[in-house]
């Protein structure tokens, strides 16, 4: 392992999952926010965005959420969103996105935010690997 992890489940209508991660971030409706390990108890309402984990590799993992519930229970963190798309490459997140709006099992307007998403948090790495070098 790669660094100290903890849990992240993840619970849906159509799968329930655990992952060791090292990092989580995700947004609320105060902006995005970063889990840790030891982090405090605690409980937000996830509004439908881009986050992404650092697995138990040191990997990036994206995820989209259409909102939810997020909770940090006993060093335990879970997700709970009805619909939840998972890629560790940002351009597949996306296409798995449109496929799911395509079926009408998604809103535009939360389809619209998800890919927003992707584009904003693709340009803050670029800053961030030119403010780097």
């Amino acid at each position: 392992m790669n660094g100290p992890s903890f849990k992240l489940r993840v619970l849906t209508p159509a799968k329930v999952f655990e992952r060791d991660v090292s990092y989580l971030r995700l947004k609320d409706e105060t902006g995005y926010f970063g889990i840790m390990k030891g982090h405090t108890n605690f409980i937000t309402a996830i509004v439908p965005s881009l986050g992404y984990y650092t697995n138990s590799n040191g990997r990036e993992v994206y995820i989209a959420a259409n909102g939810g519930i997020f909770s940090v229970t006993d060093g335990i963190a879970t997700l709970s969103a009805s619909e939840l798309f998972e890629s560790d490459n940002a351009e597949t997140l996306a296409g798995l996105i449109k496929l799911e709006a395509a079926k009408g099992d998604t809103t535009e307007a939360t389809c619209a935010v998800m890919i927003k998403n992707i584009e904003r948090l693709f340009i803050e790495k670029a800053l961030r690997s030119l403010r780097e070098q």
